[in-house]
């Protein structure tokens, strides 16, 4: 029998095992949906704040402000908040951590990925005079990491593009991760209380018997005092 057999009352008195990272908090939903709407808000009214390089006095923009106001970037980029910004009003509605909240996440994240492919995958974006001056700089090292390197830092849309990926990926496996964990702790939690409860039927059962006895037992005992009384 294991201890959790013998020992249903003590179950009442265990602590939560991580429940610091299954407790559903509010303020993450909030905080993506203000992160979401700042992120998106830069990078299609104000992309030029987003900043690399400077030539003498003037600062070069990494990305093409014409561009990005297009409309093939403009859509799939409001595409995307949507698909980020519907992931955390899920968590609101919801407001604990399921596996339908984790599929819903995966959904989203999905579908947000493609509307960021769209947007960054295009080297259209980069301003040209970024990637001129990248080239030029970087060219004129002689260094056996400037062609390597001229090669990342040419193509910044793709880094946010696999710093955004990775990141959903994180989000989408621990949010696996938290639904599960809720999960097994509900489903023990049942298990406990059925244990509590079948050990509190099993006592009350056990009283009834032992008072049944002891009134039997005294109605014995009386008995057999009156037949006395008769006798003498």
């Amino acid at each position: 029998m294991s201890e959790r057999e013998k020992n249903p009352e003590d179950l009442k008195h265990e602590p939560e095992k991580e429940i610091k990272n299954v407790k559903f908090s509010y303020f993450e939903p909030f905080k993506g949906i203000i992160l979401t709407l700042v992120a998106t808000v830069i990078f299609l009214v104000f992309p030029q704040i987003i900043t690399f390089v400077f030539i003498g006095n003037r600062l070069i923009p990494t990305f093409d402000a014409t561009v990005i106001h297009g409309l093939w970037v403009l859509i799939p980029a409001i595409l995307w908040a949507l698909f980020r910004i519907g992931i955390e009003i899920a968590y609101l509605i919801e407001k604990k951590y399921t596996q339908r909240l984790a599929v819903i996440t995966l959904i989203g994240n999905i579908f947000a990925v493609i509307s960021g492919l769209f947007v960054f995958v295009s080297p259209r974006i980069v301003y040209w005079e970024y990637s001129d001056f990248i080239h030029t700089y970087f060219e004129d090292m002689a260094a056996w990491f400037s062609v390597p390197l001229t090669r990342i830092l040419d193509r910044p849309n793709l880094i946010i593009l696999f710093i955004m990926i990775v990141v959903i990926l994180i989000e989408s496996i621990n949010m696996f991760r938290r639904a599960n964990k809720v999960k097994n702790r509900d489903e023990e939690d049942g298990i406990t209380t059925n244990e509590v409860s079948n050990a509190a039927i099993i006592a009350e059962a056990e009283k009834s018997i032992v008072k049944a006895d002891e009134s039997v037992s005294e109605e014995s005992t009386s008995g057999n005092d009156k037949v006395e009384t008769e006798d003498v």
